[in-house]
């Protein structure tokens, strides 16, 4: 009896040992992951906690739409007039068919917490998607699983983007989880999906503009294919296929571009760009407005050549490096922006700061959530960052911008040339100086 205990306990001590063991292994092997699923479960607890929050974005305007899509059925929800691209107002069609069930009220709005919820839910979803690919997108650079895993972490923690998705409950996490995708298949060298992407961000939210310049500059200097655009022509008609399908005119997905340019008047609505520097709350002329737009497309066209001629080494990091800036100085320089609009700029410098391995770089993301949270402050609370200054207390973030991006474009300039092409330029102009010579030659006879 007595050694029938013992053999049983030492059973027992070494089934528990052998446990012990595989657990620290399975532990150690995988605590990168399982630090990363607590922080996302935490990141989205805490956004649950606050998606009742109502804002007129969504509970004044989106819950409109739902409403009247929901009197009218589904098959006709492209008769809604709406500012939203088509793609959008069809998904909030499919939201507009749950079961409502007891309205509630939050301040001054009453609505089905099903649709918040719905809504939110979407936006969160975006939020972990986003901070997915920019870890693929610095694990695919530096092959350092850790560096990836603390890129996911920032990006689902950032406290603006938080406000972004789960207070305001705007989708600026959509367009830039979508941007995140193209740099990957960039990266990857899959032209097709890179313009298929753009052309279902574009479908979707029109700030799929502010990629095009970058996208340009990859044309021009032969790293992207420019005629696998027909992709992004079938990415663009996938986002129109929900109202041609439920009976729409072929051309009317297209007018919700139309509906948003030159929607507003005013040359900033709160965005921290270089026109908030100017009397944003008046409202400005077309001839004003127009001028604005084409003093924008110059400078962003600027900077771009600039770069190009720079002929710097398109290695995947540089790429990375260059799009930044790139797809930055759009929201930078155009007018008629709204606050939300350097939400990039807010992700892009994460992974600037991951990739360059400077501890300085950190401060970056600092001064962008200072910047964008001074942006946001006025819309979110009612009051002004700093009352006494009103509207123009948003000129502090501007200037931050400016330093961010002007040390942005510094580094760009630092970085190493690619000799093959300066070779290549300098041919080009030995061919051009002997073909004229021999043109003189010949006239001359």
């Amino acid at each position: 009896m007595k050694d029938s205990l013992i053999n049983i306990k030492n059973k027992i001590g070494f089934y528990y040992k052998k446990f012990d063991l595989n657990f620290k292994k399975f532990f150690n092997k995988n605590l990168l992951l399982i630090i990363t699923i607590i922080i996302t479960i935490l990141s989205l607890t805490a956004r649950y906690l606050v998606a009742l929050y109502p804002t007129n974005d969504v509970a004044g305007i989106i819950f409109g739409w739902i409403r009247e899509i929901r009197e009218i059925g589904l098959n006709n929800f492209y008769k809604v007039k709406a500012d939203y691209s088509y793609f959008l107002l069809f998904i909030y069609g499919i939201i507009a068919q749950f079961p409502i069930g007891k309205e509630i009220t939050v301040g001054s709005y009453t609505f089905a917490p099903i649709w918040m919820y719905s809504i939110k839910t979407l936006n969160f979803i975006n939020d972990i998607l986003l901070a997915v690919a920019i870890a693929l997108i610095i694990y695919h650079i530096t092959k350092n699983k850790t560096k990836a895993y603390i890129g996911f972490w920032i990006i689902i923690c950032l406290p603006v983007q938080f406000a972004d998705s789960a207070l305001w409950g705007n989708c600026d996490s959509l367009y830039v989880m979508l941007f995140a995708f193209t740099l990957l298949a960039i990266l990857k060298k899959k032209d097709w999906l890179v313009w298929l992407i753009f052309g279902f961000t574009l479908g979707t939210k029109l700030q799929a503009v502010f990629i095009l310049p970058f996208l340009v500059f990859l044309c021009l200097s032969r790293r992207l294919k420019f005629y696998d655009i027909i992709f992004g022509v079938i990415g663009l008609f996938i986002t129109f296929m929900p109202a041609w399908c439920c009976g729409s005119g072929f051309t009317l997905p297209f007018t919700y571009f139309s509906t948003q340019v030159g929607r507003f008047p005013n040359l900033t609505l709160g965005c921290a760009n270089m026109w908030h520097l100017f009397n944003v709350n008046s409202q400005f002329t077309e001839l004003i407005s127009k001028g604005a737009t084409v003093i924008g497309l110059l400078l962003i066209g600027l900077f771009m050549g600039i770069i190009y001629l720079r002929k710097i080494k398109l290695t995947d990091e540089n790429i990375i490096r260059i799009s930044i800036f790139l797809i930055s100085i759009v929201p930078f320089f155009l007018p008629h922006m709204h606050e939300r609009y350097f939400f990039f700029l807010d992700v892009g410098v994460v992974i600037y700061m991951l990739l360059t391995n400077r501890k300085r770089d950190i401060a970056l993301i600092v001064l962008m959530q200072i910047s964008s949270g001074i942006a946001y402050y006025h819309y979110l609370t009612g009051h002004y960052f700093i009352e006494a200054l009103g509207e123009d207390s948003v000129n502090i973030a501007t200037f931050i911008n400016i330093f961010v991006l002007t040390y942005l474009f510094i580094d760009l300039l630092k970085l190493d040339r690619d000799k093959s092409s300066l070779e290549e330029a300098d041919e080009i102009n030995k061919e051009l100086i002997q073909l004229n010579k021999e043109y003189k030659d010949n006239s001359n006879k």
